[in-house]
This record gives structure tokens, sequence and C-alpha cells, in this order.
């Protein structure tokens, strides 16, 4: 009989293999539970962490879609761009193997500093792609894969780069891509490293029809990530391309010709580097030099110049000068070339047809007419006396005539171009109404335009002027807005559209880009059209009346003449000292005291086709330099001799 001793032993090696037969079961079951969600519930789970640890995914950026003309010629399009990389890791020396590269083939300078600021900011050990440079040519490309062997540490890689063929003449419309910014949400596309849109102008506007469906590139790595293999997982789909009302042949034309003015043009010998007389003219050349009238080199005119068919609206020319090159922006903009541009005085970057803001001077003065003869407070017989000046109070306002026009009618005043005429019909009518008239001529007003870059001026009346200075509006204020002085601001882009409505017999036609946007024709001003066909014929009288203001620069053909609205604008205000010492010309005073030089018109005046708006900044009269650079254009435009 075994003891209490015993048996006592016995249950407690029972109970101890009881507890751990239950803890190795337990410990089996969680093991083996852990084994079956592993391998079957969590299977999707680590099969696609499995797969991001061994596959790398890259965005394929897809050839971005073309900008066309209207004749289908290239402004905006790709070429091949070849990218020299260094497969950096820290145990090279980057001086030696830039040294080594330079044995071969130039670096530019600005290309080095980028590469050695990048170099100078990796702050990991982990091996990383460099660009050395995105300009590689097919000529150097050649000379570095001939002696591919004594640089194991670079690659090649090609790629897209946007071309602007067309270069400044047309930048500021056609705008510049570049990086998406860091706090820019407007785009769909993920913010992926090297992808570019569409920055500014039409290159902005139009950037989901030309950016199209972006690719992706699957690509096998090591745990250190290095690239084993590549396989394309989706295809891109290439941009559309986009076609514009612009001609860039009367682009091109437009654009030298505002430049030019009066200037006269000496060639630069290239064998000689003197100067050569008897050169012709070409707009492709740039070897030459403009000289004033006093033979003294000069800055091409800064300006703008805007063509529009009356019938659509369709831009067809719109030149802001000074311009700038696009193509800068799709290289690696160097930071002296970048101030060079920013610290220009004459703003390249500056659209001024669109954004450039401007006192309209006389060419307004048919809006005030319209306004006086819809209201009813005079009509086509209404006459004025001009003395030269006209008293308000104790001030005095003059007419740009010293000696004043006399006694004349409201086609006499517009031909003339009379501001004493303008006053008394300012003081008839009212500011209100003249705002009123400006407004549905489509001033002060932004466009439904196919470019953001766009400045919408001031067109004044009693409430904005309480609004904004908390006063009341003067009756020497309506003498000044009466004849586009004061507060009165414009746009190329609006001055150009006023023409247009006026010329089309009172439609409110408005601006456009895209070709057939405006097919279904525009809306009625409700303007009385014997009005507007007097206020044309007035228009005619400023280029073929015996005293109109533009007499000189007639296009010199019956069936396209052109009709037109000239405009002289002070920058500066002439004192009653400096009227009776005599007024200093303008080609005496320093450039930004000159007044600026405009003119708006249409052609053939018979039969209204094309409107124009020309200003050019501080030159000076517009009936001398700004209608002989429209009559010039018209001309061009319809293939029509050039004379002077």
């Amino acid at each position: 009989m075994k003891n209490k001793n015993t048996i006592k032993l016995n249950k407690t090696i029972s109970r101890r293999f009881l507890f751990l037969s239950l803890l190795k079961a337990s410990v089996i079951g969680a093991i083996s539970w852990r084994l079956f969600d592993l391998q079957l519930i969590e299977n999707q789970k680590y099969e696609k962490l499995s797969d991001n640890n061994q596959f790398d995914f890259h965005a394929i950026t897809p050839e971005r879609g073309k900008i066309l003309d209207r004749k289908m010629r290239l402004i905006a399009g790709n070429e091949d761009a070849f990218h020299l990389i260094l497969n950096w890791n820290p145990k090279l020396n980057t001086n030696d193997i830039i040294s080594k590269i330079l044995e071969v083939i130039k670096l530019e300078q600005k290309d080095i500093s980028s590469f050695k600021n990048r170099i100078n900011e990796i702050d990991t050990f982990i091996p990383q792609k460099i660009v050395i440079t995105k300009n590689l040519s097919k000529k150097d490309l050649s000379k570095l894969v001939i002696r591919s062997v004594e640089f194991p540490e670079i690659t090649i890689f090609m790629s897209k780069r946007r071309i602007y063929p067309q270069g400044n003449i047309v930048g500021h419309i056609t705008g510049y891509i570049g990086e998406i910014s860091n706090n820019n949400n407007n785009y769909n596309h993920a913010k992926m490293s090297g992808v570019n849109v569409g920055k500014r102008g039409l290159e902005k506007f139009f950037e989901n029809e030309l950016t199209g469906k972006f690719g992706r590139k699957r690509n096998e790595v090591t745990a250190k990530g290095f690239v084993i293999a590549s396989h394309i997982y989706e295809k891109t789909k290439p941009g559309k391309d986009v076609q514009v009302s612009l001609d860039m042949e009367l682009q091109a034309f437009a654009s030298k010709r505002l430049e030019r003015g009066n200037f006269k043009i000496q060639y630069l010998n290239t064998k000689t580097n003197k100067i050569n007389n008897n050169s012709l003219f070409s707009y492709d050349d740039k070897k030459f030099l403009y000289k004033d009238k006093n033979n003294k080199n000069v800055a091409p005119n800064s300006g703008s110049l805007i063509v529009m068919d009356i019938e659509n609206g369709e831009i067809l020319c719109s030149v802001s000068s000074p311009g700038f090159d696009p193509n800068i922006f799709s290289n690696e903009l160097g930071t002296v070339e970048w101030n060079s541009l920013k610290k220009n005085t004459r703003s390249p970057f500056l659209n001024r047809s669109m954004s450039g803001i401007y006192p309209p001077g006389s060419t307004i003065k048919m809006a005030v007419a319209l306004a006086a003869l819809e209201s009813g407070l005079i009509d086509y017989k209404t006459k004025f006396f001009c003395s030269g000046s006209r008293k308000l109070g104790n001030r005095e306002f003059h007419c740009w005539a010293d000696d004043g026009h006399g006694q004349l009618n409201l086609l006499e005043a517009i031909e003339q171009s009379c501001d004493v005429y303008f006053y008394e019909l300012g003081l008839k009518v009212g500011i209100n109404r003249i705002s009123l008239m400006m407004k549905k001529l489509g001033l002060g007003q932004y466009y439904n335009l196919e470019i953001d870059d766009k400045a919408k001026g001031v067109v004044p009346d009693k409430e904005w002027k309480l609004k904004r200075d908390g006063s009341r509006w003067s009756l020497g204020e309506t003498l000044n807005a009466s004849i586009g002085q004061g507060y009165i601001l414009t746009t190329p882009l609006q001055l150009v559209t006023m023409v247009s409505r006026i010329a089309s017999n009172g439609f409110k036609i408005t601006p456009t880009f895209k070709i057939g946007k405006n097919k279904n024709g525009f809306e009625s001003l409700d303007i009385n059209n014997q009005h507007l066909d007097y206020i044309k014929k007035a228009m005619e009288r400023v280029i073929t009346g015996k005293k109109g203001t533009a007499k000189n620069y007639k296009i010199g053909s019956k069936n396209f003449e052109m009709a037109g609205k000239t405009g002289t604008v002070q920058v500066v205000r002439i004192s009653k000292a400096e009227r009776e010492e005599g007024v200093v010309k303008n080609e005496d005073r320093e450039w930004k005291k000159r007044d600026h030089a405009l003119f708006v018109g249409y052609a053939p005046a018979h039969n209204p086709k094309y409107a124009i708006s020309v200003v050019v900044e501080h030159g000076g009269s517009g009936s001398s330099v700004a209608a002989p650079i429209a009559r010039d254009v018209f001309k061009h435009l319809f293939d029509l001799k050039q004379t002077g």
C-alpha cells in the first residue's frame, strides 16, 4: 500500500502535467491560428506589402499636346531632351567626375553650380540619382557614349522638353510650363517630382487638354533600392493639340513694326562689325541698331498691338513689347538670367495687351459722343466754340490746339480731336451716362478670355468716387474723363473690343483665342444705328478728312482704307509756367516723362473686318507714332504694298 507521500506526489505531478499540456495546447493553438491568419485571412495584405518591397512604381509623364496657330504653325511643341545623371553614392568624388566630364564635353556654369548645390544638400548615405545637366546636346551625347567605359557612374536619360519656336514674339500669350508648386491644389494629377504643368498663359488655361493621361512604370528593386528590371505597367496617352486664333506671320510682322516705330534701322555688318545702311530690313535679323532722329541709339518701343476679327472676336495678333523667351523656362534658368529679366525697368514679363493699364486719352471720345447722342442732349448739328481752353471756376482746361479750333460740330470735333468740344459734352451729359456707355462698349470689365493674365481697368462714376475716397465727384473730374484722362484706365484689349463693337454696328463682340467659339454670333447692345453710322463716318474723317489728325497715314486704297481715332496721353501734368515758357517736345524729355501714343481703328472702313489698337509707351504723338504702325499692319494684313 502506497504511503500518503507517494499519493500526494503523484497528484502533484498529474496536476502539473495537465497544466503543461494545456499550456502547450494553447501555444500550439495560438501559433496555428496565427499561421492560419497570415496564410489565409491576411494573405492579400502581406502579399501587397511584399510587392511594394520588391516593386517601385513611377508615373510616366505623357507627351504634352502642341499649341498651333490658326494656320497650323507650331507655337509650342516638344523635342527630345537628354539628361546627364550621376548615380551618386557617398564613396564618389564628385569633383573628379565633373573634371573628367569637362575633358570630354562643355557644361554650362549654371548647371555645374546647380549640381554642386544638390550634392551639398544631400543628408543621407542612401545612393540616389542626381541631375548634372538637362541640356545635353546630341553631339555631346555621342562623345560620352563612345567613352562610356570611362564613366560607369553616369547614365543618360531621355525625355521631352517644351519648346517655343516663335520665341519672345508671343511668350506673354503662350506662357510657359514648370513644376507644380507645393501649395497648388488646382491640378488633377498628383504632386510628382519632375512633372511640369502650365504656369501661365495658354499653357495654363488649356492644361487639362494639353496634359494627356499619365502612365505607370514598375521597377523591380533590391532591398537597397537598386533597379533590377523595369516594365511599363500602364501606357500613357498623349495630350490633345490645341489650335488658337493667332496668326504667327502677322504676329511676327506686328511685333517688329511696333518695336521699330519711327526709328531708323542701321544694320551691323557681321564681317567688319560696321554699320551697313543699305541692308534690306529682315524681321528675323537681330543684328541691327535703332536710331532716333538725333542719330542716337535707342531701345525698341515698349507697348502693345492687338488685331481682332470683328465678325467673331478672334484675336489674330497680340503683341506685348518687350517680351520674354519662354524657352528659358524649359532649361535650368540661371540666377543671373532671371535677375536680369526681373530687374528690367521695362518689365518684359508684363502682358501689356491684357494687363497693361493706360489712360485711353482721345481714343474714347467716340464713347462720350455716343453717350451724348443716345441721351438726346445733342444732335448732329450741335456746335461748340473752341478758343484753345475752357474755364471752370478758377481752373483752365486746355485743348491740345493752343489757338483753338473755332466753331465746330461733333463730326468735326472727332476728326480734329477737339478737347474743348468734349469738355462741353462732358458737362452736358455727366459722368454717370458716360460711364454707362463706356461699360456698354466693353471698358472697365473682364472678358471670358482663355488667359488669366488680364486687368479690369477703371471706369469711374459718382458712386465709385464716393466709395473709394469718401468724397463727391467734381465737375473738373468730368472734364478730365471726357478726354480720357483723370481716373479712367483701360487695357489695349478693351480698346480694341470697344472699336469692334462700334464697327460691328453695335453688337457685343467679345475677344477670344479659341477658333469657332463665337460662331453663334453676338447679342445687340441696343445702340441707335444712325448714331453708330455717324460716329463711324467721323472716324473715317480722322484718316481721310482735310483736318483729320491721322490724315498723313492713309492706307491709300479705296477698298481697304482704315477708319480710326488717335490719342496722345500726358504722363506728367504740364504746369502753367511750362505753357507760358513753351512746352518741351516729347523727344527732348526723359523717356518716362514722354506722352503715350495711341491709335484705335478698323478696316476696311466701308465694310469693317478687322479692328486694331496700338499703344506705344512714352512714344509721343498718337497721330505721328501710333497711326503709321496701324496703317502698316493693315497693309500687311491685306497684302498691300508697304511704303515708308
